[in-house]
């Protein structure tokens, strides 16, 4: 009971600064931009648009004030990234350590990523079958379009996420628990809610426990980073290149609904059966993971010298 509820508070923290860091630089940001917007007006002062955008909301607000709006999310969004990666590094919650990149060769990386990219068209597939509604699609196509926006979406956010998720949550848990795929789902299943969209929550759910079991099968974060950086950057591509419409608009007037389930439900087959099979390949590959799980780049002297109920730099790693 003792681990559980340090297990629990844990997270219940890292949550709670993850959160209240994007809610203070995004309110930052935007006010940054409306301030930059009111400056290049020349007509409207600050308190104006700040009154504009409690009243009608983003998507109510002039189209030139919501463009600057939305640059102060994608800032905020940047600026958040940064401070939680910087507030788990100098925590020691998760220590970025840059023997990360030496901690894998280029084989299993590979496969890894592969195994992401095949598995990534499988779920999008099994996921567009429940239908599920998609409210912030409207905002990640606007911040899409803004540089740091698209940098942050595509970079930043991958690396904190995995940081947080799999490197400090994840992580921490495989070290006290009997059971891996106990952490594992239930590593996904938070990265899955704190996405706060239900098309998004269940996605991410399911990719997040692929990535769970590439970061305990390889000991290294650099294949669930990759791999998060490939799934979001493609999304950002479709994205700029299609605007927000559904792919699957693209396809009703050629397709009949029966014609176009039978499509899907073989490409879901095919992706599926794939992903198995590069899973399959990449277990063979790497070496089984030690007794007491830990990262293939983590000094192995300071994993035995550390107690297991002391949080220590490694054990929270």
């Amino acid at each position: 009971m003792k681990k559980f509820l340090k297990t629990t508070g844990i997270i219940v923290l890292l949550i709670a600064v993850y959160m209240s860091l994007q809610a203070l630089f995004s309110f930052v940001g935007v006010v940054i931009m409306m301030v930059a917007y009111a400056a290049d007006s020349g007509t409207v002062e600050i308190g104006q648009a700040m009154t504009m955008f409690n009243e009608l909301g983003i998507q109510g607000l002039p189209a030139a004030l919501r463009s600057y709006t939305y640059q102060g999310m994608a800032l905020g969004l940047f600026l958040s990234s940064i401070a939680m990666l910087l507030f788990m590094h100098f925590t020691k919650f998760y220590r970025i350590r840059l023997s990360i990149l030496s901690s894998m060769k280029i084989k299993p990386l590979l496969y890894s990523t592969l195994f992401v990219f095949t598995s990534m068209f499988a779920l999008n597939i099994l996921v567009q079958w429940f239908s599920l509604s998609d409210r912030l699609e409207n905002d990640f196509d606007a911040l899409t379009h803004t540089f740091l926006g698209a940098f942050a979406i595509s970079v930043l956010a991958p690396l904190l996420e995995e940081v947080m998720f799999r490197g400090a949550i994840q992580g921490y848990m495989m070290r006290r628990i009997k059971h891996p795929w106990v952490a594992i789902v239930a590593a996904a299943v938070v990265f899955g809610v704190i996405h706060m969209n239900p098309v998004q929550i269940a996605y991410a759910t399911l990719l997040g426990v692929v990535f769970g079991w590439l970061y305990y099968r390889t000991g290294s974060l650099l294949s669930v980073v990759v791999g998060h950086v490939l799934n979001n950057t493609l999304a950002t591509i479709m994205m700029l290149a299609a605007g927000s419409a559904d792919e699957s608009e693209l396809f009703k007037d050629v397709l009949s609904p029966a014609a176009q389930l039978g499509s899907e439900i073989a490409m879901f087959v095919v992706f599926a059966l794939i992903s198995l099979q590069i899973a399959l390949k990449l277990h063979r590959m790497l070496p089984a993971p030690p007794k007491t799980w830990r990262e293939s780049d983590e000094p192995q002297e300071r994993v035995a010298d550390t107690p297991a109920d002391v949080p220590a730099e490694t054990t929270l790693q």
